[in-house]
């Protein structure tokens, strides 16, 4: 990974990190290469802007007694640079919150669409949208994103190019305007992919400039997001990306309007997915470019704060995996060597996956999963004997949501309670997030006028009539209602309140109760959900601290297997082996020994019938309560997988964990990660300020832009470099080579120059693929890649 770069001497650095769940801050000295302060607020999504301002400003508060040469402490002014990372992108695609766009396919055929979950049904002529939309109440992480790419029409019109960047079809523009003026209303940007792009982009870019004009709205081609083939894959990406362009804009203004409260005069970088800082401007011309900023800041963070220590770069030098465990999902990441493992293996930059599904965004290679602390805890429809499922929607916990509205919450909680038999909706309610002008960026659920606008702002109304908190139960329990309220929670208007993996620590006496809410709310609502009943019509709990219990087990669980899927994947394994029976049989033996109770001391024998709540508690294997899994094999990730009955001798040694220590960072780390590691046989590592990683990621990631340039071999004897809308065709793979690489350095160097970079160091590497024929090489393919990095310019 490449080494943080420095800010001029004297200048300090205010980090900020947007997340589903928190808002951290910190300002760091590169010259003492350390944080001076931290600070830690709500996200509010509908007001971005106050939990903006409010983080900067506790962090400046904590930062007055850090000494400056020249002015006794630092101020607003001696901010220099103002890095943020956000995971507001990532989540809005694991919980299938992105806005509407459509996307342009040129050259497809709606088969080859289909292939990649685009099930197309003719509307009208060349005109297709997705038809598998999704059920409602799914919850599944790939089901939600699917559900989005399923509501966005897709536009395909002739055109595209071949391999080698010839023109096969010409682009049918008449068409294409007939297109959007039948879709334009109902989307608020657009993705355009043409076949084979990346080698002729003539098309994206004349079919960008026809909708920009026609419709004024953003667009985004895929060949800016990727240069490999891949079409149909670049086209979902590009299609995802697009739906993600307001909640990036609605980030970026908010943390400039912060910065203008507070008088603060600096330069505003943003972390891209590869770990690299652009500039403001960059990111308001290209904001695609912010998707897995999150997980790529906290890769850099943690790596930067465990490795700092000679221990630390021991450790990530033998390699080692870093998770982030936040609020709304979990990110994880394999180091080998010291730099991020891709997905097959190999130590260099890849893509990412998110929900489920694999982009082709530039990328450190993490994996997202819809796992946290204020991850949904639900009953799955079809789920097994008592089974619960975490995520991957995020709601706010209730002991969170008693804190906010105190007088609504418990004594709901209470009355439902006294109820004789449970219903779904108990201990669930809705909550105003939005409301008028502090609604910002968030938009209406559909036409004005229609019926399901009217429903929708029926439900607003009881809401707000309510004073902002609405039990779930004073809904009518109607697949119209229901959906309704599915396109309310989507738009950001409402949010949902249910119990949480948060309460259930509160409730276990995890999580101190005065940092987060309302214990007796977290009680009271795992208690009433413990009388929830299964499809068998079991009590899926025996009371509020045994499924406080059973949902620790389950998350807990849950991100371990992730963990070791990665690890897997690391090691050059499909992560999908982690659902076999034998994997999952090893990971159930070692639950099953760490909830044994540990050995007593020779003269502290416990008597014989003594259970383990008699006995003193350092006589017990402190994981005992919370990771006791005698109902079975504990979390079925794997439904297909055939379970091994956990009190049969087994005669082969079994065993799956990971090599060596973890690094966890994020808010709930100190709790949740050394039972995640004793999960895998191995320790964990929290460093120091693990609560603002990310932040800290943001900080110390340097400028870097990087320029990819294939040359292919139309005929024998000819050479042409793909690169922009009239690839040329030269002589030799010298020329070729030369005229590419003065290319992509005059485009790294300007795009580095206007993504902030100062003094841009440039790296040019240029490698051959050849195939033996008939006893001497043929050439394949060349591939350029032109670096240019430099350390953040500040104001």
């Amino acid at each position: 990974m490449t080494a943080p770069l420095r800010t001029p001497p004297g200048r300090f650095c205010l980090g900020i990190d947007t997340g589903g769940t928190f808002t951290d801050a910190v300002v760091y000295d590169h010259n003492a290469d350390r944080v001076v302060a931290t600070a830690k607020t709500p996200t509010r999504h509908e007001d971005l802007y106050g939990c903006v301002v409010e983080a900067m400003s506790s962090v400046l508060e904590g930062s007055s007694g850090s000494q400056n040469a020249r002015t006794g402490t630092v101020s607003a002014a001696d901010i220099g640079l103002v890095a943020v990372s956000t995971t507001l992108a990532t989540n809005a695609l694991v919980e299938g919150a992105a806005r509407p766009a459509g996307l342009v396919a040129i050259g497809f055929e709606p088969e080859v669409l289909a292939r990649v979950g685009l099930h197309a049904r003719t509307l009208g002529p060349r005109i297709v949208r997705a038809d598998a939309p999704e059920a409602p109440g799914s919850v599944d992480g790939h089901n939600r994103l699917t559900g989005s790419l399923a509501s966005a029409p897709v536009v395909v019109v002739g055109g595209g190019h071949s391999a080698h960047g010839d023109e096969r079809d010409p682009l049918d523009l008449d068409e294409l305007g007939r297109a959007l003026d039948s879709i334009d209303a109902g989307v608020e940007a657009y993705a355009v992919a043409a076949q084979f792009s990346v080698r002729n982009a003539a098309h994206e870019l004349q079919a960008r400039d026809a909708i920009a004009q026609r419709t004024g709205k953003p667009v985004t081609c895929s060949h800016e997001l990727s240069p490999r083939l891949g079409g149909p894959r670049r086209a979902v990406t590009t299609l995802l990306n697009a739906q993600l362009i307001s909640v990036t804009a609605r980030f970026t203004e908010a943390i400039r309007a912060a910065m203008e409260s507070l008088q603060l005069d600096a330069r505003l970088m943003v972390v891209r997915g590869d770990g690299s800082l652009v500039s403001s401007r960059f990111v308001t011309e290209r904001p695609i470019e912010t998707v897995l900023s999150g997980p790529a800041a906290s890769v850099i963070g943690a790596r930067h704060l465990a490795g700092s220590s000679a221990a630390g770069q021991e450790m990530f030098d033998a390699g080692g995996l870093i998770v982030d465990i936040g609020g709304t999902t979990t990110d994880i990441a394999a180091i080998r060597s010291g730099a991020v493992v891709a997905a097959d293996g190999s130590d260099d930059a890849d893509t990412a996956t998110v929900g489920g599904h694999a982009t082709m965004v530039t990328a450190l290679p993490t994996v997202t999963v819809g796992l946290g602390g204020d991850s949904e805890i639900r009953i799955p429809p079809d789920g097994g004997r008592g089974e619960l499922s975490v995520g991957p929607r995020r709601v706010v916990p209730l002991c969170v949501a008693a804190q906010r509205h105190p007088d609504v919450v418990v004594p709901m909680l209470r009355r439902q309670l006294e109820a004789e038999r449970p219903l779904a909706e108990f201990g669930q309610l809705l909550l105003r997030a939005a409301s008028g002008a502090a609604a910002g960026f968030l938009t209406g659920t559909g036409p004005p006028d229609s019926p399901q606008m009217r429903l929708d702002d029926q439900i607003l109304r009881l809401v707000d009539g309510a004073g902002g908190a609405l039990p779930l139960t004073e809904l009518k329990r109607s697949a119209r209602w229901r959906g309704a309220l599915e396109r309310l929670e989507r738009s950001g208007l409402v949010r949902r309140a249910a119990l949480t993996p948060t309460d259930a620590c509160v409730v276990l006496g995890l999580i101190d109760a005065d940092t987060v809410g309302d214990a007796s709310a977290a009680s009271a609502g795992a208690e009433l959900f413990s009388r929830q009943r299964d499809r068998y019509g079991v009590d899926v709990g025996t009371g509020a601290v045994d499924l406080s219990r059973r949902v620790m087990r389950v998350a807990l669980r849950g991100t371990a297997e992730a963990l070791l899927g990665v690890a897997l994947g690391a090691d050059g394994i499909a992560p999908s082996e982690i659902r076999r029976p034998l994997a999952q049989a090893a990971l159930d033996r070692r639950q099953r020994a760490l909830d044994r109770p540990a050995a007593p001391e020779p003269n502290d024998a416990a008597p014989n019938d003594a259970t383990p709540e008699d006995a003193a508690p350092g006589d017990v294997n402190p994981l005992w309560g919370l990771l006791d899994s005698s109902e079975s094999s504990g979390v079925p990730i794997a439904p297909d997988a055939t379970p091994i009955p956990p009190n049969r001798v087994l005669l082969a040694h079994l065993d799956a964990g990971a090599r060596n220590p973890i690094v966890a960072i994020g808010a709930p780390a100190p709790t949740y990660a050394p039972l995640i590691a004793a999960l895998l046989g191995t320790t964990a590592a929290v460093p120091a300020h693990a609560q603002v990683a990310n932040a800290v990621g943001a900080a110390v990631a340097p400028v870097r832009i990087t320029k990819q340039i294939t040359v292919t071999a139309p005929r024998r004897g000819s050479y042409r470099a793909h690169w922009g809308d009239d690839p040329p065709i030269w002589h030799s793979l010298d020329e070729a080579r030369e005229w590419a690489t003065a290319q992509a350095v005059e485009a790294a160097k300007a795009e580095a120059a206007v993504a902030g970079a100062h003094d841009a160091e440039v790296t040019v590497d240029f490698r051959t693929r050849t195939a033996p024929s008939n006893g001497r090489e043929l050439f394949v393919e060349a591939t350029l890649r032109v670096t240019a990095a430099g350390r953040p310019l500040v104001a």
